[in-house]
């Protein structure tokens, strides 16, 4: 199954039959044999109550997937109070692996968050939401100490008063690198500016008259803060999630159920190209989601789960099923298998890869979307071609 997706216009192959057929009313055209040309397959009429049942589970998957979001949370934050309070290399190693878990959780709910901040009016609301959980790339010496600038970041500057709703006001606030809050802060936290994080830095200093200006207690501080500040970002959006709610559900509902799936596909468009290509760079000098904790790529697996699940399960009908031709259900779920196949051998993070493997995936995405789009034409198999006849009765 595998080839490149072919791109053909409907009429132009229909003005082609056309202007044949028309000349078989030349005498010498009505003794050629019969030719063959594909078949002009169209999706399905959508029947509205399927409709209806597929944009309820779809939303519900997505309050499914903000449990799990929480619940690897709330893990993550259990880890570094963990940390915090007995630091250790195990220890270290436990947060860290909490981090990841958490984030590759986060990662699968992006396309549902597309979705409820889909609406015009909602959309800038959604883009801070996501900035302050997922913000990315950081700068290191924005938070901590870096090689050559001994008293660098926030940890070192007493002026910067160390609270939450502080925290949140320094939060990009002269550059989208000035990240202070969100998964890939806290990442820096962890492995450290230059991943050589030790757990001995977490330990709590007493030295002093004031002891909690002193960086090693300003870090401790910091880290717990940024995980509360996803605690508190992710409990406000579970709050405002449910159709009971009737907040963000209530612009998803009133919409009608087969303009609903429409809503869906144009958030999985947004994700496929605000988030999944913006994760793959087009060479070895472009940024990379997450260079410390080599999760670039797993971000990039979580997302793409989500949007497989969504349009070719492994059971029910997805919405493949509903707005595309067979052809292209096919070919969809061929391009969703073979991205995966690649993107498992590339190093993680995706930077490392190689610049081969990175052309082919962003290709691969760029057809997923294609497909998605319902834009692409697939050509028909051998099987699928049926005899036109293009003599004319005189």
């Amino acid at each position: 199954m595998t080839g490149s997706i072919v791109l053909k216009r409907v009429s132009a192959a229909l003005a082609i039959l056309l202007g044949l057929g028309l000349a078989g009313c030349d005498s010498r055209r009505a003794e050629e044999p019969q030719q063959e040309a594909p078949a002009v397959k169209t999706p399905p009429a959508i029947d509205r109550k399927v409709a209806e049942r597929f944009s309820h589970t779809m939303w519900q998957a997505g309050e499914a997937q903000l449990i799990d979001v929480r619940a690897s949370v709330e893990a993550l934050n259990r880890a570094l109070t963990t940390l915090l309070d007995r630091p250790s290399e195990d220890h270290l190693e436990s947060a860290k692996l909490a981090w990841l878990d958490a984030h590759r959780e986060f990662a699968a709910a992006l396309p549902y968050i597309q979705l409820a901040f889909a609406p015009a009016e909602l959309r800038d609301e959604g883009r801070e939401l996501v900035l302050s959980m997922d913000s990315w790339p950081v700068q290191p010496g924005y938070l901590d100490t870096v090689p050559g600038y001994s008293e660098s970041g926030i940890v070192n500057d007493t002026a910067v008063e160390l609270t939450l709703a502080n925290l949140r006001r320094q939060h990009r606030l002269t550059a989208h690198e000035e990240a202070s809050t969100g998964f890939h802060a806290l990442e820096i936290m962890l492995w450290g500016p230059t991943s050589e994080r030790s757990a001995d830095q977490f330990q709590a200093a007493s030295a002093g008259e004031e002891p909690e200006a002193l960086a090693a207690n300003r870090r401790r501080q910091l880290t717990r803060l940024m995980g509360e500040a996803l605690a508190e970002d992710l409990a406000g959006l579970e709050r405002r999630w449910p159709f009971t709610m009737n907040d963000l559900s209530r612009h998803f509902l009133a919409l009608d159920p087969v303009a609903r799936l429409q809503q869906v596909r144009a958030s999985h468009l947004r994700t496929l190209d605000e988030e999944l290509l913006r994760r793959l760079p087009e060479s070895s000098e472009s940024d990379v989601e997450s260079g410390r904790a080599a999760d670039s790529k797993q971000a990039i697996l979580a997302m793409l789960g989500s949007l497989q699940a969504a349009w070719v399960p492994n059971e029910g009908p997805g919405l493949a099923d509903l707005l595309l031709d067979p052809r292209q259900r096919e070919a969809l779920a061929e391009r969703f298998e073979v991205l995966e196949e690649l993107l498992l051998k590339m190093e993680d993070p995706v930077e490392l890869a190689e610049l081969g493997q990175l052309a082919r995936a962003r290709e691969l995405l760029e057809e997923i979307a294609s497909l998605m789009s319902g834009r692409a034409e697939i050509p028909a198999g051998e099987d699928e071609v049926t005899p036109v006849s293009l003599t004319t009765e005189q």
